[in-house]
């Protein structure tokens, strides 16, 4: 009686992709129920200024839209800012960036609900400087993003400002803390379209 082929380096195709198939179904569910995560998106409007300001901001004193960025001219009793509430993820990170000009032009967010709440960042000088830092998020959906200047100082400049985080894999999944008057839970709004999408004509000094 002949012994049995044994046969080294070859595994039929089929056998190979059972396999990872089974390997790939291991992956899912070991720990428990595991899904995939939506690739993270930027959750400002209008944060290339591509729109008036009505558009997503709320501003005071003197701040205007020019052709290719947004400039404020501070006062002795104003910081001539912008600001707009972004919803986020809570217990996750985001990107937060900002391309600002002018020795005193700052950008930030506030209400992160980790430390003091607060992320400051301002330019070094009066050239263009590019603003980056990593955003924890505590136990909140909601936090505000702005930029100002500073109170008498020279006029600033500021041409994108953004925060790239995870989304919601449904815009429904998770409601706001208030449902409206009918009982029916509101759904967290979608996130803004991607960077890329061409410019409306941006008029001079308009807001």
């Amino acid at each position: 009686m002949s012994s049995p082929r044994r046969t080294l380096g070859f595994v039929p195709l089929a056998a190979a992709l059972g396999a990872l198939a089974l390997t790939g179904t291991a992956a899912l569910f070991a720990g428990g129920s595991a899904v995939a995560q939506p690739a993270p998106v930027e959750w400002v409007r209008n944060g290339d200024f591509g729109s008036p300001l009505t558009n997503g901001w709320t501003c005071n004193g003197d701040v205007a839209r020019l052709n290719q960025a947004v400039e404020g001219r501070p006062s002795e009793h104003d910081r001539a800012g912008c600001s707009q509430k972004v919803w986020v993820v809570p217990g996750t990170t985001y990107e937060f960036s900002a391309y600002v000009s002018g020795a005193y032009a700052f950008a930030g967010i506030s209400g992160t609900g980790t430390g003091s709440g607060e992320v400051s960042l301002w330019a070094t000088g009066s050239n263009g400087s590019g603003l980056r830092k990593t955003v924890a998020i505590g136990n909140v959906q909601e936090v505000t993003v702005h930029f100002h200047g500073w109170y008498g100082q020279a006029p600033y400049q500021i041409s994108r400002i953004s925060l790239i985080g995870p989304r919601y894999p449904d815009p429904c999944a998770t409601v706001t803390p208030s449902p409206d008057p009918t009982g029916t839970p509101t759904c967290l709004p979608p996130p803004v379209a991607p960077p890329g999408i061409p410019d409306t004509p941006r008029p001079s000094r308009s807001r």
